[in-house]
């Protein structure tokens, strides 16, 4: 354990300060720096071009015609950013650029439907829109010029992530009488879309390593001592299509509490933006079920909390709970109607396929739509299933899910994983759930009778 500890604290520091010395010279160096680490990457991109060439002479005849193909290419991007120095240079502000415009119209997007759903938010909303459109179309058009701006904005932020790592690495190392008085109560993460991939990612490492050190040395779940959980967060992932960007929910008080768009027919725009849906069901049946219907990896980290956290917790519940109405997934309104009309003939499992009626099926959860408020359409990239858990466990007054933009499954996940390896931090334990360890029987029972 000790070891584990100097591991994560000198991981931290040298994280921490190499992200801070980078932005200190970004800051500093602006376009002379941009320009001189352009030129080091032309130069650098010459010589692996000759390498690949000579390696087309001397090297094996399989890979000789894959050596000169990417020879060839190297040396036309050679020649092109030699020739076009303003190419080059307008590669990251223009990809800057991008990443506003696409950050400024998931802001119009949250705002209308905030607008729509006559809640409060949406003037903020617009109004940091206009200024990511602004900005974003400011760099677009004229990247040369706005090198120098876009450099100091990178480089601030990511001075700001360098000292999220060292303030991590002072929790390392600081006496925890010391520690609970030191609270942080902004955090800068990872870019969103670095953050999207988090999930996967660990989920194929995971994968590799029961692989190659075989299912009975892996370690599947860790505790820092046998304090129960007050509260659970789970991080999902799989293989599967969007399911890899993740999904959060929160356990608590004996039942599993999940946000997102379960209606099919009320999604719109890509299957974006739909009903926002609300179920509760059974902790026992419903990760079988997330891990069998949907091939799924979960991440459960355990929360110790203090009484007036769960009093938070509980009122912020409650308002959910104050906007929502009963709603009932295809196969329930198909066995209403068949008790309704007292027919004898039974209702056709197999035909409702859709995740709401598979999930009833197998746990008998209850849905809930939203009848009012900001929740009562769901956004996958702004109203979405993270900002509904960050903002029941938030109400409690803990800082480590504060934080703001794009929320995705990887930030929680990044962050819960990085505060279990302290000592003395809230997250007390961390549970892999995958098909290797879930309970076929369980699974059986759950889907006896209707196709998965």
């Amino acid at each position: 354990m000790k070891s584990d500890k100097f591991f994560n604290a000198t991981y931290s520091f040298l994280i921490g300060s190499g992200l801070i010395a980078t932005g200190i010279l970004m800051l500093i160096g602006r376009r002379n720096l941009y320009v001189n680490v352009v030129n080091l990457f032309i130069i650098a991109l010459f010589f692996l071009a000759v390498k690949q060439l000579i390696n087309y002479f001397i090297g094996k005849e399989k890979d000789r015609k894959i050596n000169f193909i990417k020879s060839t290419i190297n040396i036309v991007f050679c020649f092109v950013f030699s020739l076009f120095k303003n190419i080059p240079l307008s590669i990251m502000p223009i990809t800057f650029g991008f990443y506003l415009l696409l950050s400024g119209i998931i802001k119009f997007i949250n705002g209308g439907i905030y607008f729509y759903n006559k809640a409060k938010g949406y003037v903020t909303e617009f109004f940091f829109g206009i200024i990511y459109l602004v900005v974003s179309l400011a760099i677009i058009f004229s990247p040369i010029k706005n090198i120098d701006n876009v450099l100091i904005i990178l480089g601030i932020y990511i001075l700001l992530l360098g000292i999220n790592y060292i303030v991590d690495f002072i929790s390392f190392i600081m006496p925890i009488h010391f520690k609970n008085e030191v609270r942080r109560h902004i955090r800068i993460s990872l870019p969103a879309l670095v953050e999207a991939i988090i999930p996967y990612t660990v989920l194929s490492e995971i994968n590799y390593l029961i692989d190659k050190d075989s299912y009975d040395n892996f370690v599947f779940e860790e505790k820092k001592n046998d304090v129960e959980p007050d509260m659970e967060v789970f991080v999902h992932t799989s293989k599967r299509g969007f399911n890899r960007t993740g999904h959060v929910d929160l356990y608590y008080n004996g039942k599993v509490l999940s946000y997102g768009s379960y209606d099919d027919s009320s999604l719109r725009f890509f299957d974006m933006i739909g009903d926002g849906v609300v179920f509760t069901t059974k902790r026992d049946k419903y990760i079988p079920f997330c891990i069998e219907h949907s091939k799924k990896t979960i991440f459960a980290f355990g929360l110790k909390l203090t009484d007036r956290q769960k009093n938070q917790i509980d009122k912020a519940i409650d308002n959910i709970f104050k906007e929502l109405g009963e709603w009932k997934s295809p196969y329930q309104v198909a066995l209403d109607d068949s008790k309704k009309r007292k027919l004898k003939r039974k209702v056709n499992q197999n035909k409702y396929t859709d995740y709401a009626s598979c999930l009833y099926q197998a746990t008998h959860a209850k849905f809930y739509k939203f009848n009012k408020g900001k929740w009562k359409k769901y956004f996958v990239v702004g109203n979405n299933c993270c900002r509904l858990a960050d903002y029941i466990v938030g109400k409690s007054g803990i800082d480590l899910l504060k934080m703001y933009g794009v929320i995705t499954p990887g930030a929680y996940y990044e962050y819960l994983n990085r505060e279990f390896k302290k000592k003395n931090s809230m997250v007390i334990s961390r549970k892999i759930y995958n098909s290797t360890n879930v309970d076929k029987k369980t699974i059986k029972e759950i889907f006896r009778g209707f196709s998965k």
